[in-house]
């Protein structure tokens, strides 16, 4: 059955918008409960100054300061610590784009519409041409609530309302300002940002817990201060390379030899494909819109932990179709392809999900705990082994049949458990992070349609 609706002439805004998307049912519903709710009504061009866009930087860097991109901004939260690095700093940059506590980052291109605000300690970070500074100029509003607002269903309609594009929407400043803001009481405001800080600390709380894990590993196995210089040069006999199928000087670097003799010498070790019952790549997915599998891909796999919330979907058909593809509970994830080759997650979700060609799932028997794992392969002995085994040039390859080449350190299973559960205790804090937010955005969205909390 063919939906439709007809909209009278005098209904239409103006000849710049004449497409029927524009003009969907639930934009307008949505226009109308925001008109007939017990709060004033503003445009959010009348509570912050003019936005301004981030700036554009292309070259990345292992130290410096965060550079914060779409990807790393989610409803509600930044992904600070996941951010790349950049070796520039404001002098540098020739329009005025210094962050202050209470700002809010909003994305305006790509995956557009989310907002979250900047916390005090992250006000040294760049961000880029993509998303928008948005800064209060009202006391009518608290920046939380503003921010949260936007995330939620009466902000989001608004501004997905206002995007343009074909397949890759945006939405400009202009189109922005005319969102319509309810001014509620600064009481209730006020109980919606605590929320969302409260969010914030919990976010804190999990990455704390997973250094604490990746801390206790390193100084077990006593790598705080190892020395990985690289002397000037070094020689490998020709039989030694041509055994190995590898002539490139990468992999012959000593670091390496001098990590694995380092490991052994430190106690039980064992390779990774002696521990394992599974280490096999995804499939290439075919994404659905509005599918309900997840699928996991290497742009998914954190720094630390996994990012469900940005994934991207399939349907129930190609995952009944694919299951060596398929997600167990406590599958060690690790980017396979890429410029974050090694980079390791556990999959802890209870959901169906898949792992893309990208990604190889790794299923590791009783003798290795597997969050222990996953630490240790996101940890310098993981990456550093990841790195030596890795092929290609532009894009960089690791394949299941050298990931199970890795040396795996095993330390007694009460030590891997209490590393273990460090990273329980992550996911927990993160789990927390989102109810907090989806209790704030619930708070701002029954107070518009039932008048309150």
């Amino acid at each position: 059955m063919i939906d439709y609706s007809i909209i009278k002439k005098s209904e239409l805004e103006g000849a710049q918008r004449l497409d029927a998307e524009y003009y969907q049912p639930k934009y307008k519903e949505n226009e109308e409960i925001i008109a007939n709710c017990s709060y004033p009504v503003k445009l959010i061009k009348t509570l912050i100054y003019k936005p301004v866009n981030g700036f554009d930087y292309r070259s990345f860097s292992d130290s410096g300061i965060p550079y914060i991109r779409v990807g790393d901004l989610l409803p509600g939260e930044i992904l600070y610590r996941k951010a790349e690095k950049v070796q520039i700093s404001m002098s540098d940059i020739g329009k005025d784009i210094k962050l202050k506590y209470g700002d809010i980052l909003f994305s305006r291109k790509g995956t557009f519409g989310r907002a979250a605000v900047v916390e005090e300690e992250f006000t040294n970070i760049i961000i880029s041409s993509e998303i928008m500074r948005l800064r209060i100029k009202s006391e009518k509003v608290y920046s939380h609530y503003l921010s949260t607002f936007l995330n939620s269903k009466f902000g989001f309609n608004q501004v997905e309302r206002r995007t343009h594009g074909v397949s890759n929407y945006s939405i400009t400043q202009e189109d922005l300002t005319g969102i319509k803001v309810p001014i509620l009481p600064k009481q209730t405001q006020a109980r919606i940002g605590e929320s969302v800080k409260q969010s914030y600390l919990e976010q804190k709380n999990s990455y704390q817990f997973y250094l604490q894990a990746e801390h206790m590993l390193l100084t077990k196995l006593g790598l705080d201060n190892f020395d990985f210089s690289r002397p000037n040069y070094y020689t490998v006999p020709l039989s030694q390379a041509q055994g190995l199928h590898r002539v490139d000087a990468e992999y012959f670097q000593p670091k390496y030899d001098k990590l694995i003799r380092y490991l052994k010498k430190r106690g039980k070790t064992r390779l990774l494909g002696e521990i394992a019952s599974y280490i096999k790549r995804g499939l290439q997915p075919t994404y659905v819109e509005n599918g309900k599998i997840i699928v996991v891909n290497s742009k998914h796999l954190g720094r630390y932990l996994l990012n469900t919330e940005a994934t991207e979907r399939t349907d129930y058909a190609f995952w009944q179709e694919n299951k060596r593809a398929h997600l167990q509970k406590e599958d060690v994830l690790l980017y396979s392809t890429g410029a974050y080759i090694g980079r390791t997650n556990v999959w802890i979700e209870e959901l169906k999900g898949i792992a893309s060609n990208h990604v190889t799932i790794i299923r590791s028997n009783q003798e290795c705990n597997s969050f222990y794992l996953a630490v240790y392969l996101n940890a310098l002995p993981g990456l550093q082994q990841a790195e030596k085994w890795a092929t290609g040039s532009g894009q960089r390859e690791i394949y299941p049949e050298t990931i199970a080449n890795f040396l795996i350190y095993l330390p007694s299973e009460k030590f891997q458990a209490k590393v273990a559960n460090l990273v329980t205790q992550s996911y927990d804090a993160r789990k927390k992070e989102k109810i907090f937010l989806e209790e704030a955005k619930k708070m701002v969205e029954d107070v518009i349609t039932k008048g309150k909390i």
